[in-house]
């Protein structure tokens, strides 16, 4: 990994609007498949809890919800269910709402700042004698799906002696709930995840940071922080609290639901992001593995900071609210193949900018023999909507192997086959609308920035037939076998049309 050195964005600072220092990162092996130890390592034959909750409960979108009082304004049980958002979480005190969860029957909940609605220091110890969920809470602890104990807390060992009580009581009194914490990205190095992964043994690694703002500057429309963390906690992940690779976690990270200033730390600007660049972290998130995503805020409408709702009478959705609903739309489609893998590799195809190539991520520049499965020998882009000069964008690659030893009943027949190459492919060309304040704007839409990707596939071996791939439309939710164009000797070609933000799920349906 290079050895990189970039400003980081924290919720806090958000909150406060003050600005973060860089944050220094480890070198690891970030973009790499498993360690050859890992490979031959036997996976147990019951689903871990993580892998568990996921494929029972699916992808998941939170969106922080405040309590109801007279200054901000919360969604009625049907405005969030017309958003598509999977989980309200809540933050403030009692980190409760009746109501709001009366009207959302089945619905999951979540929690950040736990146990009780405040950051974890000592001015605000946690009661230790104390059960973690309230009573109202135990009314619904089968739904409760993440509980996020304090929030973007400094690293210290009286917090992760706290952290073992708490996630102790957690699992007594809520057994299918996660446990996690949250950093803003670099807040803690990876020797001091590392570690608290070993102590406190979590479910989930999640971060937030935001990277869009009216000064941002992602050249050749490449959203080069957004990789770089993202393929940080992935391999995290993966390699497990023990970082032995045999017992991945899961993992995900912030969305954006805030208007920002000159930097993202300044919420309540005018900055509004563009589709491409709304859809693009969702979409980097799951390709990479990803399966927890978590608005924030959808809030507030006593100023001009919300992202979702207007202020007005009606409290009217904004276009980026609609845009949130059709991305998690998708991320339904998506949900019952992504739950029942495992990420196996992640790449980069390189895009271009007036001066040359992109620079390149923590994430590998493609090669075949990264993930031979895929049966990928080319990836190419060319510009198909205008933007970025005309030039083409980046294209992200994340690949998948089915969970090992799921049994029928939990591969739900998706994956018959333990050893199906899964491919997640990505339009990442991403850039700002022409008006940075303006929701109605174009200029950074997915057809402004849209691609065709060609992807070119070597079949010469024979292993397997060219009317074998699978994609699903997620628009659709529908399992279709793509044509492919013979080139000759074995090789295969598919051009495929993709916003910008957006991608395609591919795999070999073996057998």
């Amino acid at each position: 990994m290079r050895d990189h050195s970039r400003s980081m964005v924290s919720r806090r600072s958000i909150l406060r609007a003050a600005g973060l220092g860089a944050a220094a990162t480890a070198g690891l092996g970030l973009s790499g498949a498993l360690p050859s130890s890992a490979a031959a390592a036997t996976t147990a034959s019951q689903l871990s809890r993580v892998d568990a909750a996921f494929i029972r409960r699916g992808l998941v979108h939170c969106a922080w919800v405040p309590q109801a009082n007279d200054n901000r304004w919360q969604p009625s049980p049907q405005r969030f269910k017309d958003s598509g958002f999977t989980t309200p979480t809540f933050y403030d005190p009692p980190l409760w709402d009746t109501a709001l969860l009366a009207g959302l029957p089945g619905y999951t909940w979540a929690a950040a700042k736990g146990p009780a609605g405040y950051h974890l220091s000592p001015g605000t110890p946690p009661d230790l004698s104390a059960p973690v969920l309230s009573a109202d809470q135990r009314t619904r602890a089968d739904d409760l799906i993440t509980m996020c104990f304090g929030d973007e807390d400094p690293y210290n060992q009286q917090q992760l002696d706290w952290l073992v009580q708490l996630t102790a009581k957690l699992r007594q009194e809520a057994p299918r709930a996660l446990m996690h914490t949250n950093q803003y990205a670099g807040q803690w190095n990876d020797a001091q995840l590392k570690n608290y992964m070993a102590v406190v043994k979590p479910d989930l690694l999640t971060f937030d940071e935001y990277n869009f703002s009216m000064r941002s500057n992602h050249v050749g429309g490449s959203v080069t922080g957004l990789y770089n963390n993202t393929a940080r906690y992935r391999w995290l992940a993966m390699g497990g609290n023990d970082q032995t690779f045999t017992s991945p976690i899961a993992f995900g990270q912030y969305t954006m639901g805030f208007c920002s200033g000159d930097a993202p730390s300044q919420e309540g600007g005018r900055y509004i992001v563009s589709e491409s660049e709304q859809s693009l972290v969702s979409y980097v998130t799951w390709a990479l593995g990803g399966k927890w995503l978590n608005l924030f805020r959808w809030e507030k409408d006593a100023h001009p900071t919300s992202l979702l709702v207007h202020k007005d009478a009606n409290s009217t959705p904004t276009v980026q609210a609609q845009r949130y609903a059709t991305l998690n739309q998708r991320m339904k489609a998506f949900s019952p193949y992504l739950t029942r893998l495992h990420s196996k590799q992640a790449f980069i195809a390189l895009g271009r900018n007036p001066g040359g190539y992109n620079s390149q991520p923590w994430l590998d520049v493609f090669s075949p023999s990264l993930d031979p499965g895929t049966r990928l020998s080319a990836i190419a882009a060319a510009n198909a909507g205008g933007a970025n000069d005309g030039l083409p964008g980046d294209v992200v690659v994340g690949t998948f192997r089915p969970i090992p030893n799921m049994s029928a009943q939990e591969s739900a027949g998706l994956f018959t086959d333990p050893d199906t190459p899964v491919f997640m492919v990505v339009n990442a060309l991403a850039v700002p609308n022409t008006d940075k304040t303006d929701e109605h704007a174009t200029g950074g839409s997915l057809t402004d920035t849209a691609q065709n990707v060609t992807l070119t596939f070597d079949l010469s071996d024979g292993s397997v037939r060219p009317d074998q791939l699978r994609m699903l439309n997620a628009a659709t939710n529908q399992v279709t076998t793509p044509a492919l164009t013979s080139l000759g000797n074995g090789r295969y070609s598919l051009r495929k049309y993709m916003g910008g933000g957006t991608g395609e799920l591919f795999w070999w349906q073996l057998g």
